[in-house]
Protein backbone atom coordinates (compact mmCIF):
# COMPACT_ATOMS: atom_id res chain seq x y z
CA UNK A 1 0.00 0.00 0.00
CA UNK A 2 3.24 2.23 -0.43
CA UNK A 3 2.04 5.78 -1.70
CA UNK A 4 5.56 7.04 -1.71
CA UNK A 5 8.49 5.98 -4.39
CA UNK A 6 11.09 3.17 -2.62
CA UNK A 7 14.23 1.81 -4.05
CA UNK A 8 13.86 -1.68 -4.69
CA UNK A 9 15.36 -4.23 -2.45
CA UNK A 10 18.15 -6.02 -4.71
CA UNK A 11 19.58 -7.60 -1.39
CA UNK A 12 16.63 -9.20 -0.56
CA UNK A 13 16.08 -10.48 -4.28
CA UNK A 14 19.51 -11.07 -5.28
CA UNK A 15 19.41 -14.09 -1.95
CA UNK A 16 15.82 -15.17 -3.33
CA UNK A 17 16.62 -15.54 -6.59
CA UNK A 18 20.21 -18.01 -5.54
CA UNK A 19 17.81 -19.89 -3.03
CA UNK A 20 15.75 -20.10 -6.10
CA UNK A 21 18.95 -21.62 -8.30
CA UNK A 22 19.80 -23.79 -5.54
CA UNK A 23 16.52 -25.11 -5.43
CA UNK A 24 16.94 -26.13 -8.86
CA UNK A 25 20.53 -27.39 -8.31
CA UNK A 26 19.34 -29.85 -5.80
CA UNK A 27 16.26 -31.02 -7.98
CA UNK A 28 19.09 -31.96 -10.77
CA UNK A 29 21.00 -33.56 -7.94
CA UNK A 30 18.49 -35.76 -7.38
CA UNK A 31 17.68 -36.77 -10.59
CA UNK A 32 21.15 -37.87 -10.98
CA UNK A 33 21.10 -40.03 -8.14
CA UNK A 34 17.88 -41.51 -8.90
CA UNK A 35 19.08 -42.05 -12.38
CA UNK A 36 22.51 -43.40 -10.78
CA UNK A 37 20.73 -46.01 -8.71
CA UNK A 38 18.42 -47.58 -11.96
CA UNK A 39 21.13 -47.56 -14.03
CA UNK A 40 22.80 -49.78 -10.97
CA UNK A 41 19.96 -51.78 -10.21
CA UNK A 42 18.56 -52.34 -13.38
CA UNK A 43 19.38 -54.91 -16.50
CA UNK A 44 16.94 -54.28 -19.32
CA UNK A 45 15.26 -51.65 -19.73
CA UNK A 46 11.33 -53.03 -19.32
CA UNK A 47 9.24 -52.69 -23.09
CA UNK A 48 5.46 -53.26 -22.25
CA UNK A 49 4.28 -54.56 -25.81
CA UNK A 50 1.87 -57.28 -24.49
CA UNK A 51 -0.94 -55.12 -25.44
CA UNK A 52 0.26 -53.83 -28.90
CA UNK A 53 -0.61 -55.75 -32.45
CA UNK A 54 1.62 -56.55 -35.35
CA UNK A 55 5.14 -55.87 -35.66
CA UNK A 56 7.43 -54.21 -33.18
CA UNK A 57 10.68 -52.56 -34.26
CA UNK A 58 13.64 -52.63 -32.27
CA UNK A 59 15.89 -49.45 -31.94
CA UNK A 60 19.29 -49.74 -30.60
CA UNK A 61 19.33 -53.91 -30.47
CA UNK A 62 22.56 -53.54 -28.41
CA UNK A 63 20.80 -51.29 -25.60
CA UNK A 64 20.05 -53.60 -22.84
CA UNK A 65 15.55 -53.82 -23.25
CA UNK A 66 13.30 -56.17 -22.07
CA UNK A 67 9.73 -56.83 -24.79
CA UNK A 68 7.01 -58.08 -22.30
CA UNK A 69 4.62 -59.61 -24.86
CA UNK A 70 2.14 -62.42 -25.18
CA UNK A 71 1.23 -64.90 -28.51
CA UNK A 72 -2.53 -64.86 -29.35
CA UNK A 73 -2.28 -67.56 -31.92
CA UNK A 74 0.76 -66.67 -33.61
CA UNK A 75 3.71 -65.49 -34.19
CA UNK A 76 5.33 -62.04 -33.25
CA UNK A 77 7.86 -60.65 -35.47
CA UNK A 78 10.17 -58.26 -34.08
CA UNK A 79 12.35 -56.14 -36.69
CA UNK A 80 15.77 -54.33 -36.78
CA UNK A 81 17.74 -52.23 -39.28
CA UNK A 82 21.16 -51.66 -38.77
CA UNK A 83 23.77 -49.87 -41.08
CA UNK A 84 26.89 -51.24 -39.57
CA UNK A 85 27.83 -54.28 -37.69
CA UNK A 86 26.41 -55.00 -34.03
CA UNK A 87 26.01 -57.31 -31.50
CA UNK A 88 23.24 -59.06 -31.17
CA UNK A 89 21.95 -60.81 -27.60
CA UNK A 90 18.85 -62.24 -27.12
CA UNK A 91 16.93 -64.41 -24.33
CA UNK A 92 14.01 -65.74 -24.08
CA UNK A 93 12.38 -66.09 -20.75
CA UNK A 94 8.84 -66.94 -19.00
CA UNK A 95 6.97 -65.86 -16.42
CA UNK A 96 7.46 -68.88 -13.69
CA UNK A 97 4.12 -68.38 -11.91
CA UNK A 98 1.95 -66.97 -14.84
CA UNK A 99 3.17 -69.48 -17.46
CA UNK A 100 5.05 -72.26 -16.04
CA UNK A 101 4.62 -74.40 -18.86
CA UNK A 102 5.75 -72.20 -21.78
CA UNK A 103 8.61 -72.71 -23.99
CA UNK A 104 9.52 -70.32 -26.82
CA UNK A 105 12.04 -70.35 -29.79
CA UNK A 106 13.03 -67.54 -31.87
CA UNK A 107 14.49 -67.72 -35.34
CA UNK A 108 16.54 -64.77 -36.69
CA UNK A 109 15.86 -64.13 -40.04
CA UNK A 110 18.07 -62.02 -42.72
CA UNK A 111 15.87 -60.02 -45.60
CA UNK A 112 17.92 -59.43 -48.55
CA UNK A 113 15.72 -57.93 -51.33
CA UNK A 114 12.50 -59.13 -50.04
CA UNK A 115 13.94 -62.36 -49.75
CA UNK A 116 13.93 -63.88 -46.44
CA UNK A 117 16.37 -66.62 -45.03
CA UNK A 118 16.50 -68.13 -41.57
CA UNK A 119 20.18 -67.42 -40.72
CA UNK A 120 19.93 -68.61 -36.78
CA UNK A 121 17.71 -70.27 -34.67
CA UNK A 122 17.24 -70.71 -31.10
CA UNK A 123 15.12 -74.39 -29.62
CA UNK A 124 13.45 -73.75 -27.44
CA UNK A 125 11.86 -77.08 -27.11
CA UNK A 126 14.93 -78.64 -26.71
CA UNK A 127 16.38 -76.51 -24.12
CA UNK A 128 16.66 -77.06 -20.32
CA UNK A 129 14.92 -74.25 -18.86
CA UNK A 130 15.53 -73.22 -15.44
CA UNK A 131 14.63 -71.34 -12.63
CA UNK A 132 15.62 -67.62 -12.45
CA UNK A 133 15.43 -64.42 -10.23
CA UNK A 134 15.44 -61.26 -10.85
CA UNK A 135 16.48 -59.17 -8.12
CA UNK A 136 15.52 -56.07 -10.38
CA UNK A 137 11.68 -56.35 -10.46
CA UNK A 138 11.75 -59.13 -7.45
CA UNK A 139 9.92 -61.63 -10.20
CA UNK A 140 10.66 -65.50 -11.20
CA UNK A 141 11.46 -66.46 -14.61
CA UNK A 142 12.18 -69.37 -16.16
CA UNK A 143 15.37 -68.58 -18.48
CA UNK A 144 15.66 -70.37 -21.96
CA UNK A 145 17.92 -70.19 -24.38
CA UNK A 146 20.03 -67.22 -25.58
CA UNK A 147 22.02 -66.04 -28.39
CA UNK A 148 25.23 -63.63 -28.39
CA UNK A 149 26.52 -63.06 -31.81
CA UNK A 150 28.12 -60.01 -34.23
CA UNK A 151 25.86 -59.56 -36.84
CA UNK A 152 26.50 -57.78 -40.31
CA UNK A 153 24.67 -54.19 -41.42
CA UNK A 154 21.30 -54.91 -42.52
CA UNK A 155 17.72 -55.88 -42.40
CA UNK A 156 16.75 -58.73 -39.68
CA UNK A 157 13.44 -60.29 -38.63
CA UNK A 158 13.20 -61.57 -34.82
CA UNK A 159 10.16 -64.13 -35.02
CA UNK A 160 9.10 -65.58 -31.43
CA UNK A 161 6.89 -68.69 -31.62
CA UNK A 162 6.13 -71.83 -29.63
CA UNK A 163 4.23 -74.90 -30.62
CA UNK A 164 0.37 -73.26 -29.76
CA UNK A 165 1.57 -69.54 -29.60
CA UNK A 166 -0.16 -68.70 -26.90
CA UNK A 167 0.77 -67.29 -23.47
CA UNK A 168 3.04 -64.53 -21.98
CA UNK A 169 7.24 -64.42 -22.43
CA UNK A 170 9.84 -62.08 -22.42
CA UNK A 171 11.93 -61.13 -25.57
CA UNK A 172 15.64 -59.62 -23.40
CA UNK A 173 17.87 -57.59 -26.66
CA UNK A 174 20.97 -56.19 -26.23
CA UNK A 175 23.85 -55.72 -23.06
CA UNK A 176 24.75 -52.27 -22.67
CA UNK A 177 22.50 -50.88 -20.62
CA UNK A 178 22.05 -47.10 -21.45
CA UNK A 179 19.53 -45.05 -20.38
CA UNK A 180 17.46 -42.04 -20.73
CA UNK A 181 15.60 -39.77 -18.58
CA UNK A 182 12.19 -40.40 -19.67
CA UNK A 183 12.84 -44.23 -20.18
CA UNK A 184 14.27 -44.24 -15.96
CA UNK A 185 11.16 -42.34 -15.34
CA UNK A 186 8.99 -44.43 -17.13
CA UNK A 187 9.92 -47.74 -15.32
CA UNK A 188 7.91 -45.87 -12.23
CA UNK A 189 4.41 -46.62 -14.23
CA UNK A 190 5.38 -49.73 -15.95
CA UNK A 191 6.87 -51.43 -13.05
CA UNK A 192 3.77 -51.30 -11.08
CA UNK A 193 1.59 -52.53 -14.44
CA UNK A 194 3.61 -55.39 -15.01
CA UNK A 195 2.88 -56.49 -11.85
CA UNK A 196 -0.29 -56.41 -12.13
CA UNK A 197 -1.42 -57.25 -15.93
CA UNK A 198 1.75 -59.40 -16.37
CA UNK A 199 2.89 -62.00 -13.31
CA UNK A 200 -0.56 -60.77 -11.50
CA UNK A 201 1.33 -60.36 -8.27
CA UNK A 202 0.52 -57.19 -5.93
CA UNK A 203 1.18 -53.73 -6.83
CA UNK A 204 3.07 -53.37 -3.40
CA UNK A 205 5.54 -55.67 -4.32
CA UNK A 206 7.33 -53.05 -6.31
CA UNK A 207 8.03 -50.50 -3.45
CA UNK A 208 10.08 -54.22 -2.07
CA UNK A 209 12.07 -53.59 -5.47
CA UNK A 210 15.30 -52.09 -5.51
CA UNK A 211 14.32 -49.48 -8.06
CA UNK A 212 11.10 -49.11 -5.57
CA UNK A 213 13.29 -48.83 -2.40
CA UNK A 214 15.99 -46.62 -4.36
CA UNK A 215 12.75 -44.21 -5.95
CA UNK A 216 10.85 -43.77 -2.48
CA UNK A 217 14.24 -42.81 -0.84
CA UNK A 218 15.04 -40.23 -3.29
CA UNK A 219 11.58 -39.01 -3.84
CA UNK A 220 11.78 -38.45 0.40
CA UNK A 221 14.97 -36.87 0.29
CA UNK A 222 13.49 -34.50 -2.47
CA UNK A 223 10.40 -33.61 -0.11
CA UNK A 224 12.52 -32.69 2.69
CA UNK A 225 14.72 -30.45 0.25
CA UNK A 226 12.02 -28.89 -1.40
CA UNK A 227 10.09 -28.34 2.20
CA UNK A 228 13.13 -26.73 3.56
CA UNK A 229 13.55 -24.61 0.29
CA UNK A 230 9.98 -24.08 0.18
CA UNK A 231 10.62 -23.15 4.30
CA UNK A 232 13.27 -20.46 3.40
CA UNK A 233 11.69 -19.01 0.24
CA UNK A 234 8.30 -18.40 2.28
CA UNK A 235 10.54 -16.38 4.43
CA UNK A 236 12.35 -14.26 1.63
CA UNK A 237 9.11 -13.76 0.06
CA UNK A 238 7.29 -12.83 3.49
CA UNK A 239 10.76 -10.60 4.78
CA UNK A 240 10.07 -8.77 0.93
CA UNK A 241 6.59 -8.46 1.62
CA UNK A 242 7.21 -7.00 5.35
CA UNK A 243 10.89 -5.26 5.02
CA UNK A 244 9.58 -2.66 2.07
CA UNK A 245 11.80 0.40 2.48
CA UNK A 246 10.76 2.53 5.27
CA UNK A 247 9.67 5.97 3.93
CA UNK A 248 9.63 9.05 6.67
CA UNK A 249 9.03 12.40 6.14
CA UNK A 250 10.20 14.67 8.94
CA UNK A 251 9.03 18.29 8.31
CA UNK A 252 8.31 21.57 10.55
CA UNK A 253 5.74 22.72 8.65
CA UNK A 254 3.81 20.20 7.58
CA UNK A 255 1.78 21.05 4.46
CA UNK A 256 3.42 24.01 3.86
CA UNK A 257 5.76 21.29 1.92
CA UNK A 258 2.59 19.77 -0.16
CA UNK A 259 4.44 20.75 -3.45
CA UNK A 260 7.17 18.47 -2.65
CA UNK A 261 4.78 15.64 -0.89
CA UNK A 262 2.93 15.73 -4.26
CA UNK A 263 5.85 15.08 -6.27
CA UNK A 264 6.71 11.71 -4.65
CA UNK A 265 3.21 10.38 -4.69
CA UNK A 266 3.01 7.30 -7.04
CA UNK A 267 -1.00 7.63 -7.17
CA UNK A 268 -3.75 10.29 -6.99
CA UNK A 269 -4.44 12.06 -4.23
CA UNK A 270 -8.39 11.09 -3.60
CA UNK A 271 -6.73 7.24 -3.62
CA UNK A 272 -4.25 8.29 -0.72
CA UNK A 273 -5.85 7.47 2.81
CA UNK A 274 -4.23 9.52 6.11
CA UNK A 275 -4.57 8.92 9.50
CA UNK A 276 -4.17 12.51 10.66
CA UNK A 277 -2.26 12.27 14.48
CA UNK A 278 -4.22 14.85 16.62
CA UNK A 279 -2.99 13.79 19.92
CA UNK A 280 -0.06 16.39 20.75
CA UNK A 281 -2.71 19.78 20.16
CA UNK A 282 -5.34 18.33 21.94
CA UNK A 283 -3.98 18.03 25.57
CA UNK A 284 -6.08 21.52 25.98
CA UNK A 285 -9.30 20.88 24.61
CA UNK A 286 -10.22 24.69 24.15
CA UNK A 287 -7.62 24.92 21.76
CA UNK A 288 -7.47 23.94 18.02
CA UNK A 289 -4.23 25.86 16.27
CA UNK A 290 -4.51 27.93 13.53
CA UNK A 291 -1.37 25.65 11.60
CA UNK A 292 -3.35 22.40 12.57
CA UNK A 293 -6.72 23.59 10.98
CA UNK A 294 -4.28 24.62 7.83
CA UNK A 295 -3.06 20.79 7.33
CA UNK A 296 -6.06 19.51 7.31
CA UNK A 297 -7.95 22.22 4.83
CA UNK A 298 -4.95 21.83 2.51
CA UNK A 299 -5.34 18.10 2.79
CA UNK A 300 -8.91 17.50 2.27
CA UNK A 301 -8.65 20.30 -0.91
CA UNK A 302 -5.86 18.76 -2.44
CA UNK A 303 -8.70 15.33 -2.37
CA UNK A 304 -6.96 13.25 0.35
CA UNK A 305 -8.83 10.93 2.16
CA UNK A 306 -8.45 12.02 5.73
CA UNK A 307 -9.80 10.46 9.26
CA UNK A 308 -8.58 12.29 12.81
CA UNK A 309 -7.35 9.75 14.92
CA UNK A 310 -6.19 10.78 18.69
CA UNK A 311 -3.70 7.90 20.10
CA UNK A 312 -4.70 9.19 23.33
CA UNK A 313 -6.34 5.71 25.95
CA UNK A 314 -6.06 3.11 22.55
CA UNK A 315 -3.54 -0.02 22.42
CA UNK A 316 -1.86 -1.15 19.98
CA UNK A 317 -4.56 -3.84 18.43
CA UNK A 318 -7.14 -1.04 18.37
CA UNK A 319 -4.17 1.10 16.05
CA UNK A 320 -3.44 -1.90 13.79
CA UNK A 321 -7.20 -1.66 13.46
CA UNK A 322 -7.54 2.02 12.93
CA UNK A 323 -4.34 1.87 10.47
CA UNK A 324 -5.00 -1.05 8.47
CA UNK A 325 -6.13 0.51 5.39
CA UNK A 326 -3.61 4.17 5.54
CA UNK A 327 -1.25 4.75 3.60
CA UNK A 328 0.14 8.25 5.39
CA UNK A 329 0.20 8.07 9.15
CA UNK A 330 0.26 11.98 9.18
CA UNK A 331 1.64 12.76 13.02
CA UNK A 332 0.94 16.53 13.74
CA UNK A 333 2.69 18.94 16.09
CA UNK A 334 1.83 20.27 19.68
CA UNK A 335 3.45 19.44 22.95
CA UNK A 336 6.52 17.10 22.27
CA UNK A 337 6.20 15.80 26.02
CA UNK A 338 2.75 15.32 25.99
CA UNK A 339 2.55 13.54 22.43
CA UNK A 340 5.55 11.06 23.73
CA UNK A 341 3.92 10.01 27.01
CA UNK A 342 0.84 9.29 24.41
CA UNK A 343 2.83 7.49 22.19
CA UNK A 344 4.52 5.36 25.02
CA UNK A 345 1.00 4.22 27.37
CA UNK A 346 -0.99 3.19 23.72
CA UNK A 347 2.10 1.45 22.35
CA UNK A 348 2.12 3.49 19.18
CA UNK A 349 6.00 3.06 18.62
CA UNK A 350 5.68 -0.76 18.26
CA UNK A 351 2.71 -0.28 15.49
CA UNK A 352 4.33 2.44 13.52
CA UNK A 353 7.45 0.18 13.16
CA UNK A 354 5.62 -2.58 11.66
CA UNK A 355 3.77 -0.67 9.47
CA UNK A 356 6.62 1.27 8.11
CA UNK A 357 8.22 -2.26 7.01
CA UNK A 358 4.64 -2.54 5.47
CA UNK A 359 5.05 -0.02 3.48
CA UNK A 360 3.65 2.77 5.04
CA UNK A 361 4.76 6.08 5.15
CA UNK A 362 5.26 8.16 8.14
CA UNK A 363 5.16 12.48 8.20
CA UNK A 364 5.84 14.00 10.96
CA UNK A 365 5.09 17.71 11.52
CA UNK A 366 7.06 19.39 14.54
CA UNK A 367 6.54 17.51 17.34
CA UNK A 368 5.57 14.86 15.42
CA UNK A 369 9.28 14.77 13.72
CA UNK A 370 10.75 15.60 17.13
CA UNK A 371 9.38 12.17 18.57
CA UNK A 372 11.07 10.15 15.39
CA UNK A 373 14.51 11.13 16.26
CA UNK A 374 16.64 9.22 19.07
CA UNK A 375 15.56 12.02 22.13
CA UNK A 376 13.05 15.17 22.30
CA UNK A 377 15.61 16.80 24.27
CA UNK A 378 15.53 19.64 21.31
CA UNK A 379 11.51 20.27 22.18
CA UNK A 380 12.70 21.81 25.69
CA UNK A 381 15.36 24.06 23.68
CA UNK A 382 14.85 28.11 23.13
CA UNK A 383 11.27 29.09 24.11
CA UNK A 384 10.03 25.43 23.78
CA UNK A 385 6.93 22.96 25.03
CA UNK A 386 6.54 22.81 28.62
CA UNK A 387 7.36 19.19 30.26
CA UNK A 388 3.89 19.39 32.12
CA UNK A 389 3.21 15.54 31.99
CA UNK A 390 6.88 15.51 33.60
CA UNK A 391 7.84 12.92 31.51
CA UNK A 392 12.06 12.37 32.70
CA UNK A 393 12.69 9.31 30.11
CA UNK A 394 13.42 11.05 26.77
CA UNK A 395 14.17 9.11 24.84
CA UNK A 396 12.15 8.96 21.06
CA UNK A 397 10.97 6.55 19.04
CA UNK A 398 14.25 6.27 16.97
CA UNK A 399 12.88 5.91 13.43
CA UNK A 400 15.71 7.99 12.71
CA UNK A 401 19.41 8.04 14.44
CA UNK A 402 19.41 11.93 14.93
CA UNK A 403 17.51 14.40 16.89
CA UNK A 404 15.46 16.81 15.37
CA UNK A 405 15.64 20.82 15.59
CA UNK A 406 12.14 22.30 14.13
CA UNK A 407 11.00 25.87 13.28
CA UNK A 408 14.54 26.92 12.77
CA UNK A 409 15.84 30.84 12.35
CA UNK A 410 18.94 32.41 12.54
CA UNK A 411 18.63 33.30 16.11
CA UNK A 412 18.58 29.83 17.25
CA UNK A 413 22.13 28.99 16.08
CA UNK A 414 23.88 30.42 19.09
CA UNK A 415 21.29 28.24 22.08
CA UNK A 416 21.96 25.16 19.34
CA UNK A 417 25.74 26.12 19.87
CA UNK A 418 25.40 26.56 23.54
CA UNK A 419 23.30 23.05 23.93
CA UNK A 420 25.82 20.95 21.62
CA UNK A 421 29.16 22.51 21.83
CA UNK A 422 31.33 20.13 19.82
CA UNK A 423 31.10 21.08 16.03
CA UNK A 424 31.66 17.28 15.43
CA UNK A 425 29.02 15.95 17.40
CA UNK A 426 26.25 18.43 16.02
CA UNK A 427 27.06 17.36 12.92
CA UNK A 428 26.60 13.72 13.27
CA UNK A 429 23.79 14.14 16.03
CA UNK A 430 21.27 16.67 14.69
CA UNK A 431 19.67 17.65 11.40
CA UNK A 432 18.27 21.28 11.35
CA UNK A 433 15.17 22.09 9.66
CA UNK A 434 13.25 25.61 8.76
CA UNK A 435 9.65 25.61 8.03
CA UNK A 436 10.46 25.53 3.96
CA UNK A 437 12.54 22.11 4.98
CA UNK A 438 12.00 18.87 5.19
CA UNK A 439 14.02 15.51 5.52
CA UNK A 440 12.93 12.38 3.16
CA UNK A 441 14.45 9.03 4.09
CA UNK A 442 13.71 6.19 2.37
CA UNK A 443 15.55 3.17 2.97
CA UNK A 444 19.22 4.35 3.84
CA UNK A 445 19.24 7.51 1.93
CA UNK A 446 18.38 10.86 3.29
CA UNK A 447 17.79 14.01 0.89
CA UNK A 448 17.25 17.33 2.24
CA UNK A 449 13.98 18.68 0.36
CA UNK A 450 12.41 22.01 0.06
CA UNK A 451 14.06 25.59 0.13
CA UNK A 452 17.51 26.40 1.13
CA UNK A 453 20.98 24.35 1.51
CA UNK A 454 21.11 22.32 4.73
CA UNK A 455 22.00 23.95 7.86
CA UNK A 456 25.33 22.96 9.20
CA UNK A 457 26.36 24.45 12.55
Amino acid sequence: MECLKTPKHWNILEFGIKTLHMKKVFLAFSIFILLGVASEASAHMPRLIYSKEGDIKISSPEFSQAFYDELAGAPRDYFITSDKEFDLYLNLLAPEFTNPKGRYSVNVVVINSEQEKVIYSLDGFSTKWEEFYEPFGRDYYLKGPELDKTFPAGKYKVEVFSKDNLGKYVLAVGKQEVFSLPESLNIFWQLPLLKINFFKTSVLQFFFTPFGIAGISVIFGLVIILAVLNYFVALIVEKIKNSAVRTILLTSAGMQMKDEIIKLLQKPTYDVNVAFITTAYKYKLEENPEYVAKDLLIMKELGFNVEEIDIEGKNKNLLMKLFENKDIIFVEGGNTFYLLKAIRQSGFEKVIKKLLKKGRVYVGVSAGSIVAGKTIETAGWKDGDKNFVKLKNLKGMNLVPFNIFVHYRPEHAEIIKQKIKNPDKRRKRLRILTDYQAILIQGNERILIGKGEAIIL
